[in-house]
């Protein structure tokens, strides 16, 4: 059976404050989720972002050796680089990938609950093609999206929508975006199913206000998204979001 590698980024800004609590008991819901699921063949890297820094918190640990969080290690605060952050830790997951066996399994899963706000280097359109560049050789994206349109973020992203999940901003909500998110990555990587995808009742579980939406909105990977950002490379501002690798 193939080795998985699944990557989570996610949002530490400060607008994940006022949902702080329940993130810390979703994201312990979906360790316990893979944990149980007690499969040997599952690497985990765990990285957070804001505008003052992304940070590594694991990189390609066993899953029985995922860290939990807690008060301490995650500290919401400042601002949203969500292009920046998504871009520089889908090209180091590409860059950890020398070495491992040609049918690894990858997927990468992002979550926040705001919109994309200080990004310098990269725009939606560069995102963009890049998702769509790993998802046709095979990679799995996810996108939780926290109290927004996830959707219509997901689609500037490049994720299709069948991969996309809309949550709700309470607690129940939460949990049950993050434990369905573990469970597919689980069955995934065993082979019981085929992608990432989203079930209508997990949609529901989490309380999905934009579930409508799925219907007939998976994006062609082969076409590139129109950009919908102005160029943030001609503005030359500094690097909000450091290069890194895994």
């Amino acid at each position: 059976m193939p080795k998985t590698l699944i990557t989570l980024l996610l949002d530490r800004s400060g607008s994940m404050a006022s949902i702080k609590d329940d993130t810390i008991g979703g994201f312990n819901t979906y360790v316990d989720t893979l944990k149980a699921a007690n499969s040997g063949d599952i690497d985990f890297t765990f990285v957070q972002f804001d505008s003052n820094s992304i940070d590594k918190i694991c990189v390609a640990v066993p899953v029985s050796q995922a860290p939990r969080l807690d008060e301490r290690n995650y500290v919401p605060g400042a601002s949203t680089p969500l292009i920046d952050a998504a871009y520089k830790t889908i090209k180091a997951v590409e860059k950890s990938l020398d070495g491992r066996p040609a049918d690894s399994k990858i997927i990468v899963c992002i979550q926040t609950d705001g919109q994309e706000n200080c990004s310098t280097e990269h725009t939606w359109h560069d995102l963009n093609l890049l998702i769509k560049e790993k998802t046709a050789v095979g990679w799995q994206f996810n996108f939780m999206g926290t109290g927004i349109d996830a959707y219509a973020q997901g689609a500037q992203m490049g994720i299709a929508a069948d991969n996309t999940i809309s949550t709700g901003r309470d607690s129940r909500s939460v949990r049950a975006s993050f434990a369905a998110n573990a469970t597919n990555a689980a069955e995934y990587a065993r082979g019981a199913r085929a992608d990432m995808s989203y079930t209508r009742a997990q949609r529901s579980e989490s309380g999905d206000a934009y579930a409508d939406k799925v219907k007939g909105q998976n994006q062609d990977p082969a076409k590139p998204a129109t950009p919908t950002a102005p160029n943030l490379k001609a503005t030359a501002r500094r690097s909000v979001v450091d290069d890194f690798t895994l």
